[in-house]
């Protein structure tokens, strides 16, 4: 899927002005790459990234997925779209502290409406994948930090 923002200007409430997070910004990210982000702190990386994610609306500009303004979407396909289409790692895990790693992903997949058989096949193959298959039973306080992301 391809992530294209197009002319993003977003700004925040300073006092009685507004500051400038984003300024006309435009990316493209095509399926198959690898797109970093990098600047100084207080340079827009997590306000793009917020925005480019669905989590923050821009003043200004679009966001399209596969060329799909993602505005256009209701509250309910927004969701949808951020849970199926769009990965996003959060800084802090925001992981559910009563639920094991194996128990978040299914969480996850419940959702999505994916019954339970298929997803615990799909949670156990995610968690191999990413070298967490020993840690599926533990709770996100027996994880690294690294690990919970």
């Amino acid at each position: 899927m391809t992530l294209h923002l197009d002319d993003v200007t977003l700004t925040y409430p300073d006092g009685d002005q507004r500051l400038t997070a984003l300024d006309r910004v435009r990316l493209t990210a095509e399926p198959g790459t690898l797109t970093a982000i990098v600047g100084p702190s207080g340079s827009g990386k997590s306000s793009l990234l917020a925005v480019a994610a669905t989590l923050i609306t821009p003043d200004s500009g679009r966001v399209l997925l596969d060329g799909l303004d993602l505005a256009q979407l209701t509250r309910a396909e927004t969701a949808q779209a951020r849970r199926g289409q769009i990965g996003i790692i959060f800084q802090s895990s925001n992981l559910l502290a009563s639920l094991t790693a194996l128990d978040q992903l299914l969480l996850i997949a419940h959702l999505n409406g994916t019954k339970l058989a298929s997803a615990r096949g799909r949670a156990t193959d995610l968690l191999d994948a990413v070298g967490l298959a020993a840690h599926a039973d533990k709770r996100p306080h027996q994880l690294s930090g690294g690990q919970r992301q």
